[in-house]
């Protein structure tokens, strides 16, 4: 049994770990997103591998990945339980776009960066407008070879959790008629949404093909049950 100093202190290294090294390489991603897009997402790429790294070295957490390749469609739907997803798709898909919350921008240095990468941002105070301004700028970013990250559950769910898709997540795979790639995991078992403790293990993740459907129904049904699977 893993004692609870043992976590305490591998997780604090995790944590002294990450806050450092946002400020060794979000000044330089930052300066370098004002002159070159794709230099700002190679050094953004390169922090999540690295951080990723330090957590399989460190923490011991790893994963593991079954299904279709994360690149072979242009839209990824993911089940949310932590900050390790967000981390993962942003280190392995090649050209991200995620769908966030527009206050994640107003963070110094990090939300910069995240904006000179061209994420799109959600307000939700707009209502209609908000996603309407959202389908343009999915379309612009899949008509430029990107991918879209789109969390469906609005938020952080705590592991085990039963999952419920937003409607607006529907009408945006309308408006593209793509299939997409569903992404199911159980990060939440090791990396609670409410703790700062970092869990060793490996994390099960499984990929399946959504084929487009006009029936919105039909797409909530489908994704639903996939991120509803068994842990």
């Amino acid at each position: 049994m893993i004692s609870s100093t043992y976590l305490i202190s591998k997780s604090f290294l995790f944590w002294a770990n990450l806050i450092l090294s946002v400020v060794v390489f979000g000044p330089v991603a930052f300066i370098f997103g004002l002159i070159s897009y794709k230099l700002c997402l190679i050094i953004s790429k390169t922090w999540c591998k690295y951080n990723l790294y330090f957590l399989k070295t460190v923490c011991s957490l790893s994963h593991e990945y079954s299904g279709p390749n994360l690149n072979e469609h242009k839209i990824v739907i993911s089940k949310h339980q932590s900050a390790w997803e967000t981390i993962f798709l942003a280190a392995h898909v090649n050209n991200p776009i995620f769908i966030l919350k527009k206050e994640l921008l107003m963070i110094p240095i990090f939300g910069w960066c995240l904006y000179l990468l061209n994420n799109i941002s959600i307000d939700r105070s707009d209502g209609a407008s908000s996603l309407k301004k959202i389908m343009g700028s999915c379309s612009y970013h899949i008509e430029n070879n990107k991918t879209l990250i789109i969390f469906p559950e609005g938020t952080r769910l705590p592991f085990g959790s039963t999952s419920h898709i937003k409607k607006g997540v529907l009408k945006i795979i309308k408006s593209l008629k793509l299939n997409s790639l569903l992404l199911h995991h159980n990060a939440g078992k090791y990396w609670h949404k409410s703790s700062l403790i970092i869990h060793p293990g490996t994390i099960k993740i499984s990929t399946l093909t959504l084929n487009y459907n006009s029936d919105s129904n039909t797409l909530q049904r489908n994704i639903e049950e996939h991120f509803n699977l068994q842990e």
